[in-house]
């Protein structure tokens, strides 16, 4: 079975980790989790809790269904963050795209649950 794709489209934060050649550098110098954690501690408090409760669901995500999904994080100011909300219409993040069908904007954890066991089983037949 292959998995369901999921695409969850959201204000990311941004580290200089994120970029290869930077991580790298900090890395071999010792500094990584310094310049990481000071980078997170500037953005707005507002916009670290959505972060850290949207990395929660995520995890929960994939605990629950394991195998069965895959997960694509989309930053919802790249080009292709913009791309996916001028197609798919939406404007509300987080927004989860369940196998470029299902579009669910928001927080309802049950109701993006019965998005994605819906196309489990859609998947199976």
């Amino acid at each position: 079975m292959k998995p369901v794709t999921i695409e969850v489209v959201s204000h990311l934060l941004t580290t200089y980790s994120h970029c290869t050649r930077c991580g790298l550098m900090f890395r071999e110098s010792g500094l990584e989790r310094e310049v990481t954690s000071r980078d997170r501690e500037e953005y707005p408090r507002d916009l670290q809790e959505e972060f850290l409760k949207l990395s929660e669901w995520i995890c929960e995500l994939s605990r629950l269904y394991r195998h069965r999904i895959s997960i694509r994080l989309i930053d919802a100011k790249s080009p292709l963050g913009i791309y996916k909300s001028l197609m798919h219409r939406f404007r509300i993040y987080p927004t989860f795209i369940i196998e470029k069908k299902d579009v669910y904007s928001g927080w309802d954890q049950q109701e993006l649950e019965c998005l994605v066991d819906l196309r489990i089983r859609t998947a199976n037949q």
